[in-house]
């Protein structure tokens, strides 16, 4: 008899609504915390265009939230996929609370530095933690591609 297991996948594209902040577990792991907002326009009963807003807290981990914390800003689009969970607890009043966060397991950077407004400057130089510039020549051959070079 064939098991199931359940699916829990959140796939995601919104901007920051506040800067990432990094802080390290006792073991020395990266863990980076933001928060993303999605929105999304609907047409009413009336026939009024809605603007709604969804709010998300995002979590990441090891190098990814390091890499996260380096480069994300407020404002910058991203694309994340994880898995969604839940946080319960107990309020003051003695009244029971849940919270749901995304735990990513990959995030994207989706914006062009140019495209944000920021500064170039303020980003590290090119190096293994820097973003290297790519100079595109469209006027040089390009290379056939093989089926060997495909990875699938």
């Amino acid at each position: 008899m064939a098991t199931f297991s359940d699916l829990n996948n959140f796939v995601g594209i919104g901007r920051l609504t506040r800067d990432p902040e990094l802080r390290y577990t006792p073991a020395g792991k990266g863990v980076c915390k933001f928060g993303i907002a999605i929105n999304r326009t609907y047409r009413n009963q009336e026939g009024n265009n809605v603007d709604e807003v969804l709010f998300i807290n995002v979590t990441t981990w090891g190098k990814q939230a390091e890499n996260c914390s380096q480069f994300l800003k407020k404002g910058r689009r991203v694309a994340i996929n994880g898995e969604l969970r839940s946080n319960n607890w107990q309020d003051k009043e003695g009244n029971k609370r849940v919270s749901f966060e995304i735990n990513a397991r990959t995030v994207q950077f989706l914006d062009l530095i140019k495209d944000t407004g920021m500064a170039k400057e303020s980003y590290p130089a090119d190096s293994e933690e820097g973003i290297p510039e790519e100079v595109v020549n469209e006027d040089a051959p390009v290379a056939p591609v093989s089926e060997n070079d495909i990875p699938f």
